[in-house]
């Protein structure tokens, strides 16, 4: 019976210690390019310009869509984005969405 415990116990316990890796290693930063390597200290991301970015460089920030990298294409052709009050005037993403890749653009 204590051995039959033992095993379960261990099993358990190693069930548990890969759930708790697999967490930790999905939450490790990710570089914008796609890369899967983040870089650290004075080596950092480049921002990525509303006003300049390509769709495909659009489309790697985070939680935007087809139809949001369109509106700001659209958008920026009309004119340029003077600063991110201006961005965020033209409501062109969702708020949630500006709190995420706030850190992310450059204008």
């Amino acid at each position: 019976m204590s051995v039959k415990f033992t095993c379960l116990t261990l099993t358990i316990v190693s069930a548990l210690s890969m759930v708790a890796f697999a967490q930790s290693s999905s939450r490790s930063p990710k570089a914008l390019d796609g890369s899967g390597t983040a870089s650290t200290g004075s080596d950092q991301l480049t921002k990525i310009n509303l006003n300049t970015a390509t769709s495909d460089e659009l489309r790697k920030l985070p939680r935007l869509g087809p139809g949001s990298v369109t509106a700001i294409i659209e958008s920026r052709k009309k004119s340029n984005f003077k600063g991110w009050n201006d961005f965020v005037n033209r409501k062109l993403v969702p708020s949630f969405v500006q709190k995420e890749i706030r850190a992310l653009v450059a204008f």
